[in-house]
């Protein structure tokens, strides 16, 4: 296996990630969701960060953790790593 700057995939995008006064590199996404309940359309927007994970596990961004992003504060719903874990997808809840 061979080192990768992991940080040069995300710093370029980087949002600007906060975590205890903390600083980390993630990459913002909000994508917009429809959903039909009982034969209504309902359209919310879903917020997302790309981070890398062993930085999200140092920082113990997880459940119920408070972060900023971009100088929005967030509460972490959960985090789920893609791929080959060395990056994960933090869902956040706009507070």
């Amino acid at each position: 296996m061979f080192d990768e700057d992991l940080a040069g995939f995300l710093e370029d995008f980087d949002a600007g990630g906060l975590v205890d006064d903390q600083p980390f590199l993630a990459v913002r996404d909000m994508p917009d969701e429809i959903r039909s309940m009982a034969g209504i359309n309902s359209q919310s927007t879903y917020y997302e960060i790309l981070v890398i994970t062993v930085e999200a596990q140092r920082l113990a961004i997880d459940n119920g953790k408070l972060i900023k992003v971009g100088g929005t504060a967030f509460r972490v719903r959960d985090r789920l790593m893609i791929d080959d874990g060395a990056f994960s997808l933090v869902s956040l809840t706009e507070i």
